[in-house]
């Protein structure tokens, strides 16, 4: 376990491969474990840094810290302890994406790209029982056991139920397609078609995909809350597509994969 002190404050993080610098950013069910399929995939050519925002996992927890001014001004201070390379790309997922689109657009310079996963564009997108609810019970009783895995389920008893609470009921005042519009940065829209905690936007949004101005916008229907962990290799390879996308590319696309029968 790999501890960042900034501020008196703890920031958690675990770092692997080498390459060029990406920083994924979790949401509110979990913590930085469920980066690590990713990570690995991306490790031959990417220097990966996952996080846990202050409330969850083994970061510090305090509810002053709890809000998304304080989770931006986390990332650049982490930045800026590690000595990360600029400019990098940002990979969030929900609460993370709301916390990466922010960060991107107060600092573009340090941005290369944002990849933005389950981002809740409009406020009443988001479960709004992420506002009242413990996680676990959370979890138990909107993700259900078919939603379920390892990295989310060994992790949820560390997130301060505050943390969460308060995080989803200042979100739920926000218009995120404003800054989605005005975002300077090369953007990558995932969303699951069948996720119970953010609602996928309707597909009358321009915002969402614009190739000349570099937004892309990819729905895993199959897919709930979750798709990096619920589909593993087309997740990965959309993030290897994008980060290696040059300004010319006019489609990101999921891929199917076969498998090497073996005997």
């Amino acid at each position: 376990m790999s501890i960042a002190t900034v501020n008196n404050q703890l920031i958690h993080y675990e770092a692997l491969g080498r390459g060029q610098p990406l920083l994924f950013v979790h949401g509110w069910l979990g913590s930085w474990r469920y980066w690590w399929p990713s990570m690995q995939a991306l490790s031959a050519g990417q220097r990966s840094f996952a996080i846990d925002l202050w409330g969850f996992g083994d970061s510090s927890k305090s509810s002053e810290l709890y809000n998304l001014s304080s989770y931006v001004s986390m990332i650049d201070q982490f930045i800026d302890k590690m000595g990360v390379v600029q400019p990098l790309t940002l990979v969030g997922h929900s609460l993370g994406a709301a916390v990466a689109l922010r960060y991107t657009q107060k600092n573009p310079d340090m941005v290369a790209k944002l990849v933005a996963v389950s981002l809740p564009l409009q406020g009443d997108f988001i479960n709004a029982r992420l506002a009242n609810t413990a996680p676990d019970v959370f979890t138990n009783k909107v993700m259900g056991k078919s939603n379920s895995f390892s990295e989310i389920d060994s992790e949820i008893r560390k997130t301060d139920q505050q943390a969460m609470n308060l995080l989803a009921s200042e979100l739920a005042r926000i218009d995120f397609l404003a800054e989605l519009a005005n975002c300077p940065r090369p953007v990558l829209l995932v969303h699951g078609g069948q996720d119970q905690v953010v609602q996928m936007p309707p597909n009358h949004y321009d915002q969402l995909q614009n190739p000349d101005k570099n937004r892309f916008f990819v729905s895993l229907n199959d897919c709930s809350h979750f798709p990096m962990l619920q589909e593993k290799a087309k997740f990965n390879r959309l993030l290897l597509d994008f980060i290696h996308a040059d300004d010319n590319v006019t489609e990101l696309a999921p891929k199917d994969y076969w498998q090497r029968r073996v005997r």
